[in-house]
């Protein structure tokens, strides 16, 4: 099958009008949500209805291309239903438990990841061997970037012997082993499917898709550009100190490139979601475990 990305461009989007669709649609995701007042969660399945209207509407794609970018048909066999059911099974119960708290907006983040596992059980079903190289590849590229600052702030104070404190004489505290892991692996888990309906299916499976196209060279420029959208995509939410609004724009900016860049070009060769979803989650996941 013909990858998408060979398919002549939807109507007479332009590359210039394309450029100026995806921003856009990301400034009104953003008003929508300075407007309302979403917290993070509710932030984040906002984008649900947003990229469902963006795929079908603008871009006129089939659902199933934002997950592989190909689209091949999806084949229900017992193996798919043992990915579904297993990637499904954390949200589910987090979600009732959300559900019995009375989060509501937390309740739609785990209820979306479930969703999100049957795209990720599909994107499995079609990663090839050479897609595991490439996720290997990515998780050293993007998954280095994005952790070297926090190894960085961990390892330096150690090398240099400096002793940060606390209190008077009680030395900084680290993590305990055993919760750190269990956080981080929650993270994984439910970062997995979720990011295949929120977040990285949105800016790498929906936009990045939509700005390449037709492309025949690498495309840096579209590829910046949108990981400097997913950049100012987080200020809604944000807590920005009196007179810090121009750093905070250019800090989100500047690290959401760094690892926005690699995250899409991995995405283009290997056309499934899994390459940049997986390493986004274990960047998550590193993160959450080491607090």
């Amino acid at each position: 099958m013909p990858d998408l990305d060979d398919r002549p461009c939807v109507g007479a989007h332009s590359r210039p009008l394309r450029f100026l669709i995806a921003t856009l649609v990301v400034g009104a995701y953003m008003a929508l949500g300075f407007r309302l007042h979403l917290d993070r969660d509710a932030y984040q399945l906002l984008g649900i209805a947003m990229l469902l209207i963006f795929q079908l509407a603008i871009q006129r794609q089939p659902i199933l291309a934002l997950w592989v970018r190909s689209a091949p048909p999806l084949r229900l066999d017992s193996a798919f239903f043992v990915r579904w059911s297993l990637f499904s099974l954390l949200p589910l119960l987090e979600g009732v438990r959300s559900l019995a708290n009375g989060d509501v907006a937390r309740t739609g983040i785990y209820a979306a990841a479930i969703p999100g596992a049957f795209g990720l059980a599909y994107a499995l079903q079609r990663m090839q061997a050479e897609n595991v190289r490439q996720l290997g590849l990515c998780l050293l590229t993007a998954g280095g970037i994005g952790l070297l600052p926090l190894l960085l702030s961990r390892i330096l104070p150690r090398i240099l012997h400096i002793h940060m404190k606390l209190g008077p004489s009680n030395p900084m505290q680290q993590p305990a082993l055993l919760p750190s892991l269990l956080t981080g692996g929650e993270t994984l888990l439910i970062g997995l499917p979720l990011g295949f309906m929120v977040e990285e299916v949105f800016f790498r499976g929906a936009l990045d898709t939509y700005l390449h196209r037709g492309e025949k060279t690498t495309g840096w420029f579209s590829a910046i550009y949108v990981s400097a959208l997913w950049g100012v995509w987080h200020l809604p939410g944000q807590t920005i100190p009196p007179g810090r609004l121009l750093p905070t724009i250019l800090g989100l900016i500047v690290a959401q490139v760094a690892v926005g860049v690699p995250l899409s070009l991995w995405w283009r060769r290997s056309g499934n979601l899994t390459v940049p979803d997986a390493t986004h989650a274990v960047l998550d996941a590193v993160r959450a475990a080491l607090g």
